[in-house]
């Protein structure tokens, strides 16, 4: 769990973020909180479509119509980013707050070099000279474990390998020093093996510059591997929230629960895979109460009229849910530990 002696870098309280459509109003992030410390990385996950994303471009502003931040606040050092106008945002981004999107050949730019576009950030954040930002540039290269990198500054996006591309975001992402990264699956794209470096790398270079990461994916064997903490989202909403050991061998949280029988065990031969039944629910018509309970194996009347608040119901282990000592009784009954190999 984090130290509360950390500094908070980031604190999100009751985010709400809708798309106006002509079918109506989409609840995207509908009252999100949580916090992020010093040096620490929290894991963002759950399903396509839960809000992940949404959450993260709230966050620095990067909504288009008819997306729209309709409530809540984002502290950043102390600050409400919300209440900050276009200019001040972007002395933000790219300097303290960095973005690593899923598909690097759609964020880097195909007409300009590698090069060119680490040191754009750098000519516009700190004002140094070209030559400076070019040496900076092979120096990031270098730490991000590009093999040549005074070449590779001077090729295009399509000259290098996936993996390499992914580098080269990290690379550019870290150009500022910034004190948050938001990394939106970062490693979908990437075969196994190359995920499994990235991974390593990144948390090589999280330590190397204290920076804070929140991890955007709905890949639990990434998250295990890198996160410290866990907020697990479904339908806009945070369900379960609590350092990332108590999410695999304490889940509370049916929608958690089910996303951990989903994985694959290692240690026995299987015929069938779990799965979580039924639908995400369309997000024009979310079910009146728990909007889980059309898909939970717990769910009772009171699910279906009452939805429940996030609260602490164990200690630093937040939930949403009616019947969450049931969830937890049936835990118990499965061993996770086969699954995957949590960090200590």
């Amino acid at each position: 769990m984090v130290n509360d002696n950390k500094t908070k870098i980031l604190q999100v309280k009751d985010l709400k973020t809708y798309f106006f459509t002509e079918n109506g109003i989409v609840k995207a992030v509908d009252g999100v909180d949580f916090e992020i410390y010093q040096g620490e990385t929290l894991g963002l996950v759950g399903e396509s479509g839960c809000g992940k994303s949404v959450t993260a471009f709230s966050i620095v502003k990067l909504l288009d119509y008819p997306g729209k931040t309709v409530g809540g606040q984002v502290f950043f050092r102390g600050e409400d980013l919300l209440k900050k106008n276009e200019k001040q945002m972007r002395q933000i981004r790219g300097k303290e707050i960095s973005l690593i999107f899923q598909e690097p050949m759609t964020s880097l730019n195909p007409v300009f070099t590698i090069g060119f576009q680490i040191t754009e950030a750098l000519k516009v954040h700190y004002k140094i000279s070209k030559p400076k930002a070019q040496e900076k540039a092979v120096q990031l290269l270098k730490k991000v474990d590009i093999p040549i990198p005074e070449q590779r500054i001077n090729e295009y996006p399509h000259q290098l390998s996936g993996g390499m591309r992914q580098r080269a975001m990290i690379a550019m992402a870290l150009a500022c020093d910034p004190v948050l990264l938001i990394a939106d699956e970062p490693t979908t794209s990437l075969d196994v093996t190359i995920q499994a470096q990235i991974l390593e790398l990144m948390k090589t270079l999280l330590k190397e510059f204290n920076s804070s990461l929140i991890m955007i994916t709905h890949d639990l064997g990434v998250i295990a591997e890198i996160a410290d903490r866990i907020a697990v989202m479904y339908a806009g909403k945070i369900v379960e929230y609590t350092d990332t050991r108590s999410i695999f061998y304490n889940p509370l949280h049916p929608y958690t629960y089910g996303l951990l029988t989903s994985i694959p065990r290692l240690d026995m031969d299987i015929e069938k895979l779990d799965s979580i039944p039924g639908l995400v629910p369309d997000p024009l018509h979310f079910p009146e109460g728990c909007k889980f309970h059309p898909r939970c194996p717990f769910a009772t009347a009171k699910c279906r009229k009452e939805e429940p608040v996030l609260k602490e119901v164990e200690n630093k282990h937040l939930v949403r849910c009616w019947h969450f000592e049931k969830v937890k009784e049936e835990a118990k009954k499965i061993a996770f530990t086969g699954r995957l190999a949590v960090s200590e």
